[in-house]
């Protein structure tokens, strides 16, 4: 599974990479990760009953994509440009599911603003193509493109996670289910930014976790970013390190 730009926005981002301007494009995305952060933060102590934790923890989660962008952590563009993708998604299929909406379209739009202004080389450049993580930890250019797409991906799948966890729901088998599978996924990513093999291991049992739960529900005012849009992220994050295992695993034999 990859994220591809539609070619509006491609062509918008090719010639952002070539521009510069990589401080303005920085402050942008750092301004829209902070609408959304005081926004959920604001809502965890006005939410109706049962919704204050999950929107705390988007909160939080907005919050650390936040300082990752502004501090330039190597992992930071990946982190905020996952969450960027799981708005867009949610609210391009929204827009499909219920028509146009000026909440979802301005809901959308600033998270294009993370997408957007954090692509291209330039902008790579502070956070990724830094030397000094690259040669700490010994990656060359595929570690690093597989890399990138497992945070990517697992940072997509924690709006989605964190709704079904922590909103309200019935029945205590679906509640232990939905947190261990969150919990799994914060353990994984932790352990994939250290660059730990336990780590995208541990967001492929998420994704086993999710799988087992066999018919998962939606959620009723959050259909879109439910379950199943978690579960497919977390597959996707996986991929690129399943054929590597099955190979190093084979030449051990």
């Amino acid at each position: 599974m990859a994220f591809k730009l539609p070619s509006e926005l491609s062509a918008f981002r090719d010639k952002l990479g070539t521009l510069g301007f990589e401080g303005p494009r920085r402050a942008a995305a750092a301004l829209a990760l902070s609408i959304f952060m005081v926004l959920y933060l604001f809502l965890a102590f006005n939410a109706p009953p049962g919704w204050g934790p999950a929107f705390a923890a988007l909160g939080l989660c907005y919050l650390v994509a936040f300082f990752a962008v502004v501090a330039g952590w190597f992992w930071g563009r990946w982190f905020a440009t996952g969450l960027g993708w799981s708005g867009l998604m949610v609210a391009g299929i929204s827009l499909v599911m219920v028509g146009w909406a000026p909440a979802l379209a301005i809901y959308g739009a600033l998270h294009a603003l993370v997408v957007v202004p954090l692509s291209g080389k330039s902008m790579a450049a502070h956070y990724d193509l830094q030397e000094g993580w690259r040669q700490r930890y010994k990656m060359d250019e595929l570690g690093v493109a597989r890399l990138r797409k497992t945070i990517t991906r697992s940072a997509a799948s924690l709006p989605s996670l964190i709704l079904w966890a922590l909103g309200p729901k019935e029945g205590q088998g679906m509640w232990l289910l939905s947190l261990g599978a969150l919990g799994l996924t914060l353990v994984g990513l932790r352990g994939v930014v250290r660059l730990r093999t336990w780590g995208w291991l541990t967001l492929a049992g998420a994704a086993g976790l999710l799988l087992a739960g066999g018919d998962l529900p939606g959620l009723s005012a959050f259909e879109v970013a439910g379950p199943r849009l978690a579960t497919v992220l977390l597959l996707a994050a996986v991929g690129p390190f399943v054929l590597p295992a099955v190979r190093y695993v084979r030449s051990r034999a």
